[in-house]
């Protein structure tokens, strides 16, 4: 077998496996495909096939905006107990997994030789949605007999009982070799959802979306102090909803929004207002748009739109700092060394940020006004991030994936 290389000591033999990974990575939410593309490319640079690719869970082949008919369906499910929304769902996700999900996976899988699933909160029960497709590719890759690992995934707790079966059929087919996940929280969760009986303990990796400066190539920019470009990454109400347990309300989520860009633009700054391109956030920006836009002239409030990971990565590595809710763009934004305010909403955010030692730069909105997070905001744009601290962080993401690449030669040889 040809040697890839080594990496910080460690021998890497080049396994040219064709390695299909299982992730979301045409979500209308860039975050996901940024992770994905970020972890394929590292892959194939570790000793995996050239051909190495995604498989998007939801069938799905192309980036895409999303229509409104998810905002809808959230808005539904929102308004269901958990047992009957669970109910709901069964039909809908039978039918898919037998019309859409398994052909698309099959067919994916011709000529495959490992399984990655990979990337994002993917070990979570929201209506059945991830236990089912997970399932799915597993039960794929089984017939084939051919190795899968779980990659870089977040781990979610409240799962029914269905969605825990699903886990366990999965579990069942004996052909997942080994699991990594993005903290250590979710190696808690992993231990607590598998149980004692099961022989797969989880190992903690650093998220593939680290090297997203790395991915596209990010140039060093020289950015402007005097006139500090500032991003405000917005996430609506009803996404929050979602996946909090103590959102903000519409009314008081929008008005923080709005002061502290109003403070932020009364210090001097410019402000560019984007989202991730989820369809729900999409809208919230839009029928936020005219207030912001009262706030200054178009050298001084702008909104770009990313449609790519890459488009996406380039407007938060433009930026002097960002204030978001969306994982990635946080995760983006210390990649490309811009500092950050991560706006708490959801336990995986704040154990990334704690993971980077940045837990100074995390701020609950509306509890902390607008106006103070701005204030907090432009304290870690002045303080910055520390150079020696990211490029470690950067090294150890690249190192795991070198890990993974080491299992799957191992594993295919």
């Amino acid at each position: 077998m040809r040697r890839a290389g080594s990496f910080a000591g460690l021998e890497i033999p080049r396994s040219d496996a064709r390695v299909r990974i299982f992730n979301v990575k045409y979500s209308p939410n860039l975050g996901d495909g940024l992770l994905a593309e970020c972890l394929e490319q590292a892959l194939v640079e570790a000793g995996a096939a050239s051909d190495t690719c995604s498989v998007d869970l939801a069938g799905r082949s192309a980036f895409a905006t999303g229509g409104s008919s998810r905002s809808m369906q959230l808005r539904v499910l929102d308004t269901l107990p958990a047992t009957v929304r669970h109910n709901a769902v069964r039909l809908p996700l039978a039918i898919q997994s037998r019309r859409l999900w398994r052909p698309h996976y099959r067919k994916a899988l011709d000529g495959a030789d490992c399984v990655v699933i990979g990337g994002g909160n993917l070990i979570t029960d929201l209506d059945l949605n991830f236990p089912t497709k997970l399932a799915l590719a597993v039960d794929e890759a089984a017939r084939r007999d051919l190795p899968v690992f779980l990659y870089g995934c977040g781990v979610c707790s409240s799962w029914s009982q269905r969605g825990r079966s699903l886990l366990q059929q999965a579990l069942s087919r004996k052909v997942i070799r080994r699991v990594f996940v993005r903290d250590e929280r979710s190696r808690e969760q992993w231990r607590q959802l598998v149980g004692p009986a099961c022989d797969l303990d989880a190992t903690v990796v650093r998220d593939p979306g680290l090297l997203a400066a790395e991915c596209y190539r990010v140039p060093l920019r020289c950015r402007n102090v005097q006139a500090p470009l500032i991003g405000i990454n917005v996430t609506s109400q009803l996404a929050l909803r979602y996946h909090s347990e103590e959102p903000p309300s519409p009314l008081a989520l929008d008005a923080w929004y709005l002061g502290l860009a109003r403070t932020l633009v009364a210090k001097g700054c410019r402000i560019s207002i984007f989202t991730n391109g989820s369809p729900e956030d999409r809208a919230c920006a839009l029928r936020l748009r005219p207030a912001f836009e009262a706030m200054g002239d178009r050298g001084t409030v702008r909104f770009p739109e990313p449609r790519t990971p890459a488009d996406l990565t380039c407007v938060i590595a433009s930026l002097n700092a960002v204030a978001a809710f969306r994982m990635h763009a946080v995760i983006a934004a210390y990649s490309c060394g811009v500092p950050f305010l991560a706006l708490a909403w959801d336990p995986k955010l704040e154990s990334f940020v704690h993971s980077v030692s940045r837990a100074d730069w995390l701020c609950r909105p509306v509890r902390m006004s607008g106006e103070a997070a701005a204030e907090q905001l432009l304290d870690a744009m002045r303080h910055g991030l520390p150079e020696a601290q990211r490029r470690l962080t950067l090294f150890q993401a690249r190192g795991d994936i070198a890990v993974l690449q080491n299992e799957i030669a191992r594993a295919v040889s």
